[in-house]
């Protein structure tokens, strides 16, 4: 992806997720969630902490890829039975978790992203196809527009829901945050439309089934983004 880049370093700031985390950390803390509890819904969730259904969404992704919470067919999110000393433990390492540098998350980002969408063109489904191409075309009518960042996230998530592998999905989900965050705050995404043509060539690819091809052109997308971030990992050594 050709990209205009400022110097990074990881953000400082508490994150909305973490926030979200440190709500449900209080509810467990006074007892009114207790473990086996069902949580509230995600719309009453955002409602009652002050957050978008999309950071209390990532937040419960993350709980869960740790094991602090568990998804039940036709239940909603549960509390895992643990006791409360180890679940007040468990949710303190995750919020105490390092801001990971810069080229860090874009490497995890690269390998994810790149089998993701080799997976996805061998198992993606019409609904799958209609996702993505839906997020393809919010990122183009909004491209002038502050959800520009948002909306190229949104394509490349399409395409990890398309790989139908959860994990692929749920690590996605731990490590767009940050890098969402760095590149909104440094204005790190593309001024040009050659984002735009590389995603319609991804999506053309992947309706072909053709993974071999589509692991390539995600490659070239993210190369760019990729070498800068290690040439300044090597910068601050």
């Amino acid at each position: 992806m050709a990209e205009n880049f400022i110097g990074l370093k990881a953000p400082s700031v508490e994150r909305p997720t973490d926030k979200v985390i440190s709500k449900v950390k209080e509810l467990i803390t006074s007892g009114i969630l207790k473990p086996g509890d069902r949580l509230p819904a995600e719309r009453k969730m955002a409602l009652d902490f002050g957050f978008g259904r999309t950071q209390v969404r990532e937040a419960l992704h993350k709980l869960e890829f740790y094991g602090i919470i568990k998804t039940l067919p036709q239940s909603g999110s549960v509390i895992n039975g643990l006791d409360i000393n180890t679940l007040d433990g468990l949710i303190s390492d995750v919020l105490n978790l390092q801001n990971y540098d810069f080229y860090s998350l874009v490497e995890t980002r690269f390998v994810l992203e790149v089998n993701a969408i080799k997976l996805c063109a061998e198992r993606y489904t019409e609904k799958d196809i209609t996702a993505i191409e839906k997020a393809h075309k919010n990122y183009v009518d909004f491209y002038d527009t502050d959800d520009r960042v948002s909306n190229d996230f949104a394509f490349h998530r399409a395409i990890a829901e398309g790989c139908h592998n959860p994990v692929f999905k749920a690590m996605l989900l731990i490590v767009t945050p940050d890098i969402m965050t760095i590149y909104q705050r440094d204005r790190i995404c593309a001024t040009d439309t050659i984002a735009a043509y590389e995603h319609e060539q991804m999506l053309n690819t992947i309706k072909k089934r053709d993974g071999q091809l589509a692991a390539k052109l995600m490659t070239q997308h993210l190369q760019g983004v990729l070498d800068f971030a290690k040439s300044k990992l090597e910068e601050d050594k």
